[in-house]
């Protein structure tokens, strides 16, 4: 029998955001005691029905809660409550069906029946605020001995540490290190609470950070090998022809990065398959009809630079990013010792490819990092980090360090730093600094800002249904090791 064996921790609330009692009333659900339930126990909080309150364990967990509860000795009937967790306070507060809360991917959202005596582990999401209603309808309320999260623990060593003389660049560090750990599950999933799944794109951000942090450990290859089969060839990666170009940036990253050239030689096969179906795509120009296959989305490269109405632009990135990456592809080859006539054809035709300068930050970067050139550089430096993207956020940042690395580091302070003071312990499926005045997401809004998890984002990711933990966005953790900041 096949065992997966995990290690799991426990953890108290650091604080009660919010109830419709004294706060006080709670002070001992922060304080350590037994994890036993039993007949004597003291220190109980009892509560009525209609009564409600919101903890706070501090930062982004994944995982749920345990719940111990006491009894009243007049029943043993069960109680209904109704528990929300939340990435932000609100979220935890928020009506599913209401400006994007749902339960998609992880179950945030439930009624419980309780009964006296009890220990029970309860979900298992992305979040670190939880809501507990009391049912108005319920006859009895056991009081509450403990409420705990529970989480799996992250036991991989790092193999080398990061610190800088820059606190804020520490914290973005940790921060950024804290949303790869949480997104190292099962398999290296985009996101915690959303949507859980093995994706290429988002992968290629993770396992670079990871090979910095940890090396080539197992959990790359398993979810490497989830990818594959899970994506049989012919076909583009995730149905998206620009994710078949992460996947051979992937397997750069782990050549360039860990040495592994016996791992890379594993994939070598699928890779080729790869370079056929972008050498079928390219003459004089790309177009990824010619390769036959169907796909989910033609030109995709982020979510904030897909729009319907800039198709021609984003061709060209996609052109760029080719230009980037099947060079390097060609180097890899070489050094394995490995001869691919359709990779010499692919390299000769995408460099001949001629691509107007973006107007896009995030389109930019692959044109300053390919081209060295003045004019996307302005581009990229324009309005500071205004334009930047968390999945893209190391190519947009090391582009710019190729002329000045200072500047980097101030635009990587600004949009991040901004994250950090909305009150961010993970980094978000997508930031834009236009949100920065917006009301902290560890508080009831009570300043008539505007709520930034409620009211922001796009595309599929709108309100609630927004990600505030994604594993595209620890850019920061490769970008600070490689330029030593």
């Amino acid at each position: 029998m096949n065992v997966l064996e995990k290690r799991i921790l426990y953890s108290l609330p650091v604080k009660v955001v919010a109830s419709n009692r004294n706060l006080k009333e709670f002070k001992s659900l922060l304080e350590i005691k037994d994890d036993q339930i039993g007949l004597g126990d003291k220190g109980l909080v009892y509560l009525n029905p209609g009564d409600y309150f919101v903890l706070d364990f501090g930062e982004e967990k994944c995982g749920g809660i345990r719940l111990l509860t006491g009894f009243d000795k007049t029943t043993s009937s069960n109680m209904k409550i109704h528990i929300r967790f939340g990435e932000s306070v609100s979220e935890a507060c928020s009506v599913l069906g209401e400006n994007g809360s749902c339960n998609d991917h992880s179950i945030r959202d439930m009624v419980m029946n309780i009964p006296p005596l009890s220990d029970q582990q309860i979900g298992d999401t992305g979040f670190r605020f939880v809501r507990i209603d009391i049912l108005k309808d319920n006859q009895i309320v056991h009081p509450f001995k403990s409420i705990y999260c529970w989480e799996y623990a992250n036991d991989y060593v790092p193999i080398q540490q990061y610190k800088s003389i820059d606190k804020q660049i520490n914290e973005i560090y940790k921060t950024a290190l804290h949303t790869l750990n949480l997104c190292m599950q099962n398999r290296i999933w985009d996101g915690i609470k959303r949507d859980r799944l093995v994706w290429i794109g988002d992968m290629e951000p993770e396992i670079h950070a990871i090979l910095h942090v940890y090396g080539n450990i197992k959990l790359i290859k398993k979810t490497i090998d989830t990818a594959v089969l899970s994506n049989p060839m012919p076909c583009w990666i995730n149905g998206i022809p620009s994710y078949s170009a992460w996947f051979l940036l992937i397997m750069y990253d782990i050549y360039r990065i860990a040495g592994a050239k016996s791992f890379v030689k594993v994939y070598q096969p699928y890779m080729d398959e790869i370079i056929s179906l972008f050498d079928k795509s390219t003459d004089t120009n790309l177009d990824y009809d010619k390769a036959g296959l169907s796909y989910a989305m033609k030109y995709f490269i982020d979510w904030p630079s897909y729009k319907d109405n800039n198709e021609n632009e984003r061709k060209e990135a996609n052109i760029l990013l080719l230009q980037y990456v099947i060079p390097k592809i060609q180097k890899m080859y070489l050094s394995l010792k490995v001869e691919n006539k359709e990779l010499t054809s692919l390299v000769e035709k995408v460099q001949k490819i001629k691509v107007s300068v973006p107007t896009t930050k995030v389109f930019a970067s692959f044109y300053q990092l390919v081209n060295h050139d003045e004019e996307s550089y302005e581009v990229l430096i324009k309005d500071g980090s205004k334009g930047m993207s968390t999945f893209m956020s190391y190519y947009v940042l090391k582009a710019v360090a190729l002329k000045d690395k200072e500047k980097a580091t101030t635009m990587l302070k600004e949009y991040y730093g901004a994250m950090l003071n909305l009150g961010a312990t993970s980094f978000f499926e997508d930031f834009d600094i236009s949100w920065s005045n917006s009301s902290r997401i560890d508080a009831l809004n009570s300043d008539n800002k505007k709520d930034f998890h409620r009211e922001y984002g796009d595309h599929c990711y709108k309100g609630y249904r927004h990600s505030l933990c994604h594993g595209w966005s620890v850019g920061p953790i490769s970008f600070l090791i490689e330029e030593k900041n």
